[in-house]
């Protein structure tokens, strides 16, 4: 009986250490989420919070569906309680946020871990909670790549003049990969992959303007009752991949035709960084001003409290 109580305890004295991270985070709830963070970050987790349930509330316009409350959000200040957040398996090290939709779980990790505290933390939110949407809605068929990529920067306003630029380049160069590369997955080559991502938000995008903003809806529909992509393409528009694609690449044509007429390939190249650096520079500014004004709504809290102590010992 000894042995098995010493054995039990020693188990009991091991176990803690894994304990001890759970139970140091704090969460504060919303009507569809709990958000999990660290003492530090109560102003962004609540922030985000509200962001979250923004979100939620255009994706329910736009697609007619979203996960079944409540969505787990954890907000990571470090890599470490990033890693430690993760149900299993480590992510990429490049990674700012991770979904996982047989959860219901999303891992965010802060600005404030990360180098220049860039408050694309919001556009990560919109993005990861989209593939968790997108997920849950297809109950576990298949979507072309292309659409899930595509319909997730869509919902996330992930378009930025270096993906204006990376799309106009494969226009100019008769270079676009053809849709049908792009169902079951994406070019390794990190040129390509991102060209890949360009076509396809441009794509979903060109779909949702030129068919109606129900069309994307009807097409995810379809998928999650079990339609092939084909099927389920022609259900949404009326026409099938390649008719679509043969439209879309005439309406890019239009767009982008002017451009060598204009400017030369360098000068666009140029424009697209300058505008895509100043937008990061302000994005960068407001996110530093934004963490300054909480660092300091914190300070001050921090040091009423700590005088309404010191009073409170003065009094006795």
């Amino acid at each position: 009986m000894k042995r098995v109580s010493f054995f039990l305890l020693v188990s009991l004295i091991l176990s803690v250490p894994a304990l001890l991270p759970a139970a140091s985070w704090l969460e504060i709830r919303s009507a569809h989420f709990i958000m999990k963070y660290q003492k530090p970050e109560h102003k962004m987790a609540a922030f985000l919070l509200q962001r979250a349930e923004e979100t939620r509330k255009t994706i329910l316009n736009d697609i007619g569906h979203a996960p079944p409350p409540p969505t787990v959000i954890y907000l990571a200040p470090t890599w470490k309680q990033f890693q430690e957040a993760q149900p299993g398996g480590d992510p990429p090290t490049w990674a700012t946020g991770t979904a996982y939709p047989a959860r219901n779980l999303i891992c965010l990790r802060s600005p404030r871990g990360m180098k220049g505290g860039r408050i694309d933390i919001e556009e990560v939110l919109r993005h990861e909670y989209t593939h968790l949407v997108l997920a849950k809605t297809l109950k576990g068929n298949d979507a072309p790549r292309w659409l899930d990529e595509g319909f997730t920067m869509l919902q996330s306003r992930g378009w930025n003049f270096s993906w204006t630029y990376c799309l106009s380049r494969g226009v100019l160069r008769d270079a676009l990969i053809p849709l049908e590369e792009l169902t079951y997955g994406f070019p390794l080559d990190q040129d390509q992959a991102r060209l890949a991502y360009a076509q396809s938000l441009s794509f979903v995008s060109f779909i949702k303007t030129e068919y109606g903003p129900e069309t994307l809806p009807r097409l995810i529909t379809g998928l999650a009752h079990g339609l092939d992509a084909e099927t389920a393409l022609k259900q949404a528009t009326g026409l099938g991949l390649r008719n679509l694609e043969r439209q879309w690449k005439t309406e890019l044509k239009k767009r982008y035709s002017w451009i060598p007429i204009v400017t030369s390939f360098f000068s666009l190249w140029f424009l697209a960084s300058l505008l895509f650096l100043l937008s990061y520079w302000l994005k960068r500014r407001r996110a530093k001003r934004i963490l300054a004004e909480w660092e300091q709504e914190e300070a001050r809290a921090e040091s009423q409290l700590l005088q309404g102590s010191t009073g409170e010992k003065d009094r006795e």
